[in-house]
């Protein structure tokens, strides 16, 4: 279990997908700052291990599956002969059921290591598709698009409700009450999830520290020190401020996700310090082009069919992976 909100902490777990990439690792600084002691102080789910390769360093192991339940049933990109049931509402994308229980075997975890010293640059860098940052739910956080790029992923959410075998009625959702879903291999979230945030905070309380994006800034929630609602307009391009928190009373930059936002500024634009370029090009294989995101929830689905796994799967390109 966390721990309780009305305790002075910080959680922090990081995961990348084994599916569509693999572990990362940046350096801001060389130099421990004032950030380095707050991280290191963070209280880790049973569920991750931790180390510290060097005092800049954190690597961390973790399963890649969310720590709350989501819906027991999950809209996905329609694909093959797949029966459409409903189409999201702005990209029009066709989405078909699926079954959170199959959908979760193919959700990895992995280790990734970041910088706990990070200084802002002398540039902003553009947060691209894939892995911007990581959430104590063990999931990724990704930017606000979908995969063209410029769709804001939760102004583009789908439902479908209908009865189960046993009669009880259920709701299907393209992005969950998290504002989270999957890729096939990563759950991962394009906006404020508050069925994370709530694990941490109190409804009208103070936000905490809810993940770390690749520049090992500190992410929030939407609320400030007082439990205010934070303001899109109050924030940067990168949706950063320099403002107290609980963990920094005397204050420090670390990114907000706004609540009630639908547009791009609804997670991370870019970053305001630095990410190296094998950790940019390790998390952009987390995003997964449409061709692969679709044979993925192709294989789930088959599974679903036949109650039975293949050995092996056959990507677009002609490529093989594990079954999962």
């Amino acid at each position: 279990m966390l721990p309780s909100p009305t305790r002075p902490f910080i959680l922090l777990l990081l995961t990348t997908a084994v599916g569509c990439g693999g572990s990362s690792s940046t350096s801001s600084t060389t130099t421990p700052n004032s950030y380095t002691a707050v991280l290191k102080s963070i209280q880790w789910g049973s569920s991750v291990t931790v180390t510290y390769p060097t005092a800049c360093q954190m690597t961390i192991t973790t399963t890649g599956k969310p720590n709350y339940t989501p819906n027991p049933y999950y809209l996905a990109p329609a694909s093959g002969n797949d029966t459409v049931v409903a189409y999201t509402a702005s990209s029009n994308m066709a989405m078909a059921l699926i079954s959170y229980a199959d959908l979760e075997g193919s959700l990895k975890g992995s280790t990734a290591t970041i910088s706990i010293c990070p200084a802002k640059a002398a540039n902003t860098t553009t947060a691209g598709l894939g892995a911007i940052g990581y959430l104590i739910s063990g999931t990724d956080m990704f930017n606000p698009f979908e995969a063209d790029g410029s769709t804001a992923a939760v102004a583009d959410n789908a439902s479908y409700t209908f009865k189960d075998s046993s009669g009880t009625t259920q709701t299907a959702y393209f992005l969950d009450q998290c504002d989270s879903h999957s890729n096939g291999t990563t759950w991962h979230a394009h906006g404020n999830p508050n069925c994370i945030t709530s694990q941490v905070d109190t409804s009208t309380g103070p936000s905490h520290i809810i993940g770390i994006a690749l520049d090992g800034f500190p992410i929030y929630g939407g609320r400030d020190i007082n439990g205010n609602i934070v303001a899109q307009s109050s924030l940067d391009s990168c949706n950063g401020i320099t403002s107290p928190t609980p963990e920094f009373p005397a204050g420090a930059y670390h990114y907000v996700l706004p609540m009630g936002i639908t547009t791009k500024y609804a997670s991370i634009n870019c970053y305001s310090g630095t990410v190296s370029t094998q950790t940019m090009a390790q998390a952009r294989k987390l995003a997964c082009d449409r061709k692969m995101m679709l044979a993925m929830f192709q294989a789930i689905r088959n599974k679903e069919k036949t109650g039975e796994t293949a050995n092996r799967m056959t990507m677009p390109d002609g490529t093989t992976m594990p079954a999962m």
